[in-house]
């Protein structure tokens, strides 16, 4: 059906089930500070994940599937039924971004039976203080127990997935852990990324000056975000989706991902590196964020380490030795 000639199909779809949070971290782009939510609060209808699933199972292109977007995906009620749909489609990479504060045993068996291949687990450091301070409302105790039940049901079962991946918002006040970090998470982990801090609102990477030669966003060449009402936003900076470019139940995904007026105006824009008048974009560096800044080996206990730097993370990854 959707099998067309000269029609682009995106890499990259991020399905936000919820905006709903258990957590009010301090400086979350969404549910953090003096609350600079703009959305209402929803779950997302049964019949807005059905047609974009079944969407994406009519393609061959592969995609990558992430069911997060503002929200705690654990709290969507039909989380499981999401993830028994992907899990048929065979060209889907699908996964999610997680607290791990529901990462209950119940969570961990619904995970392991639906074949999920990545887990992102957002973990602010090692220090219980430290990380309930920056996470309002977690307990990293309890993180962390949920998080070891779920390396252990791994190993039990003898499986590889789901890749884990673990994120740490890089605080100044917590550049101090990264090292037991990796010590603790990344023998387990497929990648450990530590962020560079933005605070509420920001897109910048830099101060003053860009260090780099502008070059056109990969986000809105690749990337598909899908609201929890089925509104379609620019990238996954665009959080509370001010630059609308369609609603998946009115058009299809391929139609507003290769026809939205908006989304043509924004590439034509990028591509002559003329983005001073977009919203969003005008203040926006992540165009630069996979810019390699600097890459080391290192060697942290037994493990041989490389890590990665560019404006927006430091990736550390395990070398085999």
């Amino acid at each position: 059906m959707f099998q067309q000639q000269n029609v682009h199909y995106p890499s990259e779809i991020i399905l936000e089930l919820t905006n709903v949070c258990n957590l009010k971290c301090r400086y979350c782009h969404f549910h953090g500070g003096d609350g600079p939510i703009k959305r209402a609060l929803a779950y997302m209808e049964e019949r807005v994940w059905k047609k974009v699933l079944d969407e994406i199972a009519s393609w061959t292109h592969p995609v990558t599937l992430a069911t997060h977007g503002a929200g705690e995906p654990l709290l969507y009620g039909q989380l499981e039924s999401v993830l028994r749909r992907v899990s048929k489609i065979p060209n889907v990479y699908a996964g999610f971004m997680t607290n791990a504060m529901c990462l209950d045993e119940r969570n961990i068996q619904m995970i392991m039976e639906n074949n999920i291949k990545w887990l992102a687990l957002s973990i602010d450091g090692v220090n219980p203080a430290t990380h309930d301070y920056f996470r309002v409302n977690a307990k990293l105790d309890q993180i962390e127990a949920n998080v070891l039940k779920l390396i252990e049901a791994k190993r039990r079962l003898g499986v590889s997935t789901p890749h884990l991946q673990f994120n740490m918002v890089g605080y100044p006040e917590i550049m101090d852990q990264v090292q037991s970090y990796l010590l603790k998470w990344l023998p387990h982990a497929s990648q450990v990324t530590v962020a560079t801090f933005r605070p509420i609102g920001s897109r910048h990477l830099w101060e003053n000056r860009s260090p780099f030669i502008f070059q056109p966003c990969s986000l809105i060449e690749k990337q598909l975000v899908i609201g929890v009402k089925g509104d379609i936003g620019l990238c996954c900076e665009d959080i509370h989706l001010s630059v609308p470019l369609g609603n998946v139940l009115d058009q299809s995904i391929l139609d507003i991902y290769n026809n939205s007026p908006k989304l043509l105006e924004y590439r034509n824009a990028h591509q002559k590196g003329k983005i001073d008048n977009l919203v969003l974009c005008k203040d926006c560096h992540v165009w630069a964020s996979d810019k390699v800044m600097d890459r080391r080996l290192f060697t942290l206990g037994e493990l041989e380490i490389e890590e990665t730097v560019t404006p927006a993370y430091r990736l550390y990854q395990k070398k085999t030795l």
